[in-house]
């Protein structure tokens, strides 16, 4: 039984290729309106094969919880065409902005029944 209203997020890729997305786990930082990614390559950087869908977070977040915590209300996801493996190939896509993110409110959330779409 779900302990809190509401789903996982899951990525749908409508694309062609495996896309690769990251989001902070610290909702206060990194989230809209913040627009940089972290200094330091994440640990944990996602995938999702083409025209697929991938479970994204939690079996069963609490998202009232979550998104008091967020500095404007929007959930921010950040994603990649190529998965970088290191510190230098994660400072290239951060200084050439190789990246596309999404800021999601909770209406926009509950409306996609917690699906991001890629693109």
């Amino acid at each position: 039984p779900e302990k809190f209203p509401g789903k996982a997020i899951r990525v749908k890729n409508n694309s062609v290729e495996r896309i690769y997305y990251w989001y902070s786990k610290s909702y206060d930082v990194y989230h809209f309106p913040e627009i940089i990614l972290p200094i330091e390559k994440p640990v944990l950087i996602s995938s999702c094969d083409a025209n697929n869908i991938e479970l994204a977070s939690g079996y069963d977040p609490d998202w009232v919880e979550i998104y008091s915590q967020l500095p404007e209300g929007k959930f921010s996801i950040y994603f990649f065409d190529e998965l970088a493996t290191t510190q230098e190939e994660w400072d290239d896509i951060r200084f050439n902005h190789m990246v596309l993110r999404k800021d999601i409110t909770f209406e926009e959330l509950k409306n996609n029944d917690y699906i991001i779409y890629y693109p």
